[in-house]
Protein backbone atom coordinates (compact mmCIF):
# COMPACT_ATOMS: atom_id res chain seq x y z
CA UNK A 1 0.00 0.00 0.00
CA UNK A 2 1.27 3.28 -0.98
CA UNK A 3 0.65 6.28 1.15
CA UNK A 4 -2.14 8.52 0.03
CA UNK A 5 -0.70 11.69 -1.50
CA UNK A 6 -3.32 13.86 0.17
CA UNK A 7 -2.49 12.40 3.58
CA UNK A 8 1.20 13.00 3.05
CA UNK A 9 0.49 16.57 1.94
CA UNK A 10 -1.64 17.14 5.05
CA UNK A 11 1.07 15.61 7.25
CA UNK A 12 3.70 17.80 5.61
CA UNK A 13 1.52 20.89 6.12
CA UNK A 14 0.99 19.99 9.78
CA UNK A 15 4.71 19.50 10.22
CA UNK A 16 5.41 22.86 8.51
CA UNK A 17 2.86 24.57 10.78
CA UNK A 18 4.41 22.99 13.89
CA UNK A 19 7.87 24.06 12.74
CA UNK A 20 6.59 27.62 12.17
CA UNK A 21 5.16 27.75 15.71
CA UNK A 22 8.41 26.47 17.21
CA UNK A 23 10.39 28.94 15.11
CA UNK A 24 8.10 31.77 16.20
CA UNK A 25 8.59 30.85 19.86
CA UNK A 26 12.35 30.65 19.36
CA UNK A 27 12.44 34.05 17.65
CA UNK A 28 10.30 35.52 20.42
CA UNK A 29 12.64 34.12 23.09
CA UNK A 30 15.69 35.49 21.25
CA UNK A 31 14.02 38.89 20.86
CA UNK A 32 13.29 38.97 24.59
CA UNK A 33 16.91 38.14 25.38
CA UNK A 34 18.09 40.85 23.00
CA UNK A 35 15.76 43.49 24.53
CA UNK A 36 18.03 44.56 27.38
CA UNK A 37 15.90 47.58 28.30
CA UNK A 38 12.78 45.46 28.79
CA UNK A 39 14.69 42.85 30.81
CA UNK A 40 16.22 45.57 33.00
CA UNK A 41 12.77 47.04 33.56
CA UNK A 42 11.42 43.61 34.54
CA UNK A 43 14.35 43.05 36.91
CA UNK A 44 13.85 46.49 38.46
CA UNK A 45 10.20 45.61 39.09
CA UNK A 46 11.21 42.39 40.82
CA UNK A 47 13.79 44.17 42.98
CA UNK A 48 11.27 46.88 43.88
CA UNK A 49 8.69 44.28 44.90
CA UNK A 50 11.24 42.48 47.08
CA UNK A 51 12.31 45.77 48.69
CA UNK A 52 8.71 46.73 49.44
CA UNK A 53 8.09 43.33 50.97
CA UNK A 54 11.21 43.59 53.13
CA UNK A 55 10.21 47.12 54.22
CA UNK A 56 6.74 45.90 55.19
CA UNK A 57 8.25 43.06 57.23
CA UNK A 58 10.65 45.44 58.99
CA UNK A 59 7.85 47.90 59.70
CA UNK A 60 5.73 45.12 61.22
CA UNK A 61 8.63 43.94 63.38
CA UNK A 62 9.34 47.50 64.51
CA UNK A 63 5.69 48.01 65.48
CA UNK A 64 5.73 44.78 67.46
CA UNK A 65 8.90 45.84 69.25
CA UNK A 66 7.44 49.26 70.08
CA UNK A 67 4.33 47.65 71.52
CA UNK A 68 6.44 45.26 73.62
CA UNK A 69 8.52 48.13 74.98
CA UNK A 70 5.41 50.19 75.72
CA UNK A 71 3.77 47.33 77.57
CA UNK A 72 6.88 46.85 79.71
CA UNK A 73 7.68 50.52 80.31
CA UNK A 74 4.20 52.09 80.64
CA UNK A 75 3.42 50.70 84.11
CA UNK A 76 6.72 52.03 85.41
CA UNK A 77 6.63 55.40 83.63
CA UNK A 78 3.00 56.28 84.42
CA UNK A 79 3.43 56.94 88.15
CA UNK A 80 6.74 58.74 87.58
CA UNK A 81 5.12 61.00 84.98
CA UNK A 82 2.32 61.86 87.38
CA UNK A 83 4.86 62.75 90.08
CA UNK A 84 6.75 64.95 87.61
CA UNK A 85 3.57 66.75 86.61
CA UNK A 86 2.74 67.36 90.25
CA UNK A 87 6.20 68.77 90.93
CA UNK A 88 6.36 70.82 87.74
CA UNK A 89 3.54 73.07 88.77
CA UNK A 90 0.82 74.59 86.60
CA UNK A 91 0.65 73.81 82.92
CA UNK A 92 0.67 76.40 80.16
CA UNK A 93 -3.12 76.27 79.92
CA UNK A 94 -3.49 76.84 83.63
CA UNK A 95 -1.13 79.80 83.38
CA UNK A 96 -3.14 81.25 80.47
CA UNK A 97 -6.33 80.86 82.47
CA UNK A 98 -4.80 82.81 85.35
CA UNK A 99 -3.21 85.43 83.11
CA UNK A 100 -6.35 86.07 81.05
CA UNK A 101 -8.21 88.26 83.57
CA UNK A 102 -5.01 90.11 84.48
CA UNK A 103 -4.31 90.85 80.82
CA UNK A 104 -7.87 92.19 80.40
CA UNK A 105 -7.38 94.52 83.37
CA UNK A 106 -4.13 95.80 81.93
CA UNK A 107 -5.72 96.40 78.53
CA UNK A 108 -8.51 98.37 80.21
CA UNK A 109 -5.99 100.53 82.13
CA UNK A 110 -3.59 101.20 79.23
CA UNK A 111 -6.15 102.45 76.74
CA UNK A 112 -6.53 101.65 73.08
CA UNK A 113 -4.15 99.32 71.31
CA UNK A 114 -2.10 100.19 68.23
CA UNK A 115 -4.62 98.42 66.01
CA UNK A 116 -7.47 100.42 67.50
CA UNK A 117 -5.52 103.68 67.09
CA UNK A 118 -4.69 102.85 63.47
CA UNK A 119 -8.38 102.17 62.75
CA UNK A 120 -9.37 105.44 64.40
CA UNK A 121 -6.76 107.38 62.39
CA UNK A 122 -8.06 105.83 59.17
CA UNK A 123 -11.55 106.99 60.10
CA UNK A 124 -10.32 110.54 60.79
CA UNK A 125 -8.06 110.84 57.71
CA UNK A 126 -10.75 112.23 55.33
CA UNK A 127 -11.78 114.84 57.90
CA UNK A 128 -8.18 115.93 58.45
CA UNK A 129 -7.66 116.28 54.69
CA UNK A 130 -10.83 118.34 54.36
CA UNK A 131 -9.74 120.60 57.23
CA UNK A 132 -6.28 121.06 55.70
CA UNK A 133 -7.85 121.94 52.34
CA UNK A 134 -10.17 124.46 54.00
CA UNK A 135 -7.24 126.05 55.91
CA UNK A 136 -5.22 126.28 52.69
CA UNK A 137 -8.17 127.94 50.93
CA UNK A 138 -8.51 130.48 53.73
CA UNK A 139 -4.77 131.22 53.56
CA UNK A 140 -4.95 131.77 49.78
CA UNK A 141 -7.94 134.10 50.12
CA UNK A 142 -6.24 136.13 52.86
CA UNK A 143 -3.04 136.46 50.84
CA UNK A 144 -4.95 137.66 47.75
CA UNK A 145 -6.81 140.27 49.76
CA UNK A 146 -3.57 141.56 51.20
CA UNK A 147 -2.03 141.87 47.75
CA UNK A 148 -5.02 143.79 46.43
CA UNK A 149 -4.81 146.12 49.35
CA UNK A 150 -1.16 146.94 48.58
CA UNK A 151 -1.52 147.41 44.90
Amino acid sequence: MSPDPEESIAAARAQVEQTREELGETVEALAHKADVKSRAHDKAGEVKARAESAADQLRARAEETVEQVRSKVAPKVGPVAEQMRARAGPTAEQMRAKAGPIAEQLRAKTGPTAVQLRARSQELAPMVRAGAAALLLVAVVVMRRRRRGRA
